[in-house]
């Protein structure tokens, strides 16, 4: 796997993380920059529509769709991209 791929890849693993919260509001400002680049990588790197990243993520923080929403449709992104996230390192505490 090249540095590019392995770049996705993380950034897919740091999305998941950092969503296994019930809300927005729950993240740390920190957490929310990190989320949000991460977001983008993941946007980027797998050639999604506007559709699906940019405006999927903006409904999230408006609280339009749930967290739970927007986890499931990375995961589902991630599934259909065939990319395997290491599963310890999306369970692994970030607060």
């Amino acid at each position: 796997m090249g540095f590019e791929e392995e770049f996705i890849k993380h950034a897919c693993e740091q999305v998941l993380r950092f969503t296994n919260v019930e809300k927005w509001d729950n993240l740390s400002e920190e957490i929310k920059v990190q989320l949000g680049f991460n977001m983008g990588v993941v946007a980027l790197g797998l050639k999604l529509s506007k559709e699906e990243g940019f405006l999927v993520f903006l409904k999230m923080q408006k609280g339009e769709i749930s967290m739970q929403d927007f986890r499931e449709n990375v995961k589902n992104l991630v599934s259909l991209h065939k990319i395997e996230v290491d599963e310890l390192k999306v369970m692994r505490p970030f607060s």
